[in-house]
């Protein structure tokens, strides 16, 4: 085999990449992104966190006025290390911004110990509400951090009536850890609002009343902890979503009335209260009860705990329910479920074993049936074949289970087995068993309330092993 020709280089070819090189045009100044049209300039800052946003000013000369004039969104959480300095840092900013901001979200706001430099922070935070870059605003999320260590009232910042200002604008609104203005003017008007979060709050029952009753389109209402209140009373034309945690510093009612078009009420840490709703015709989402809850009436419904005193009244628009026990407990759903005749879908939450002591929903309309923390023993086989062998229309049962078992295909055969599928009432139920700890917690993002089954959302099986049993005979 002859060997390739090496062919020995002259020298030309170098010479002609170096005269192709020479040839090509240079830039005659400046850099290339920023020889960009300045909306796609713009679109590239949004996109970058505030304090990349800031910097890109030194870049160049043609970058100073982009992000002092592009819409702002600002989250002054963790915009610098040092908590005491982050509040003159916002200072700066919406000073220096021309504005429109569309959120602006400060959580944990720190103010400094000492009393003058309390007295600046304090000056600072007031000029933000009267700030011009704010005019337009959109979403607002503020809270505080305590000014003691104690938890009292005395001890949470007092939040500048001057936040009011923006109430035209908002859209969003959420705010915490802080003693509301007990003074609102009855004029105040929130005619965009339709978001509105209260946290951990003091504040007055008549600025509560007042600060609703501006609220013209208002659909979604999350209130926890609101304290110096021993009664909450709601009232809205517009309201959908009711989000209620109580204090935790002694039993607190909520009474809901002339809420037409309200449908779904959460309350998912009760212990002891008594909630009243009136004139709520259109109410499909009711939970998690339980029986530590005091007392609940819905319209001419009674329930003292998770027993109804009177089987003669029932709530025919429920149709999905969530309850919440110490362990399974039979009797104490079958009570539920006789107030509730066009239910579709249970949710049941178990944690420790406690003792345990025709439906029309379960003849016609129950198809979804979610047991969370599910272990299999012998009260859960019981509890979840009741189901198995007496649901008529269910199409789905799903078992939260730990990730311990979750794994072990044939710890969950074994259960098929044990519920005696042979024998549903059902011939279109599928078992599913999903892995991941379910429960219903305290926090929660708001955008997440509106979704078709909002306890899904927070009973996930989202995690590992998901197998599905489907019967064919």
């Amino acid at each position: 085999m002859r060997a390739a020709k090496r062919c020995r280089s002259d020298g030309t070819a170098g010479r002609r990449a170096r005269k192709r090189a020479r040839d090509i045009p240079k830039p005659t100044q400046g850099d290339l992104i920023s020889s960009l049209p300045d909306d796609i300039l713009e679109a590239i800052i949004s996109l970058l966190p505030i304090k990349d946003g800031v910097r890109t000013q030194v870049i160049a000369r043609g970058w100073r006025p982009l992000w002092r004039s592009m819409p702002l969104d600002l989250d002054g959480t963790d915009i610098c290390s040092n908590k005491y300095k982050r509040i003159s840092v916002v200072s700066g900013i919406l000073r220096d911004h021309l504005g429109p901001a569309r959120r602006f979200t400060f959580e944990n706001i720190c103010l400094r110990k000492s009393r003058k430099g309390h007295a600046k922070d304090d000056a600072r935070i007031e000029s933000w509400f009267h700030s011009r870059c704010l005019d337009n605003i959109e979403e607002l999320d503020i809270s505080f951090r305590l000014l003691g260590k104690a938890d009292v009232s005395r001890n949470r910042y007092p939040l500048p009536s001057s936040v009011l200002r923006l109430a035209p604008t908002l859209v969003v609104a959420g705010i915490g850890m802080c003693r509301f203005p007990s003074e609102i003017a009855p004029c105040l008007n929130f005619p965009l609002l339709r978001d509105l979060t209260l946290w951990s709050l003091s504040m007055s029952e008549e600025a509560l009343h007042v600060l609703l009753s501006a609220c013209h389109v208002l659909e979604t209402l999350f209130l926890q902890d609101i304290r110096d209140v021993d009664c909450l009373r709601v009232s809205s034309p517009t309201l959908r979503i009711i989000w209620f945690i109580p204090t935790h510093l002694g039993r607190q009612g909520l009474v809901i009335e002339d809420v037409p078009h309200l449908e779904r009420l959460l309350c998912p840490a009760l212990d002891g209260e008594t909630i009243r709703v009136h004139k709520a015709p259109k109410l499909k989402i009711l939970g998690p009860l339980s029986p530590h809850v005091s007392k609940i009436e819905i319209a001419n419904l009674i329930l003292q705990g998770t027993i109804p005193p009177s089987l003669s009244h029932s709530i025919c628009t429920v149709n999905i329910l969530a309850l919440k026990f110490a362990g399974p407990d039979l009797n104490a759903v079958l009570n539920i479920l006789q107030c509730f005749p066009c239910l579709e879908k249970l949710h049941v939450i178990m944690h420790q074993y406690e003792p345990l002591n025709p439906i029309k929903c379960l003849e016609s309309h129950l198809k979804v049936l979610v047991l969370n923390n599910y272990i299999g023993d012998e009260e859960d086989i019981g509890f979840a074949k009741f189901f198995v062998s007496n649901a008529k229309v269910v199409k789905e049962i799903k078992f939260g289970v730990s990730n311990e078992i979750g794994n072990d295909r044939k710890w969950m055969s074994n259960q098929v087995t044990l519920l005696e599928v042979e024998n549903r009432a059902s011939q279109d139920v599928r078992l599913k068993f999903s892995t991941g700890y379910s429960h219903l917690g305290t926090y929660v993002d708001t955008s997440d309330l509106p979704i078709a089954d909002p306890f899904d959302s927070r009973f996930n099986f989202a995690n590992g092993v998901d197998w599905t049993w489907r019967f064919v005979f």
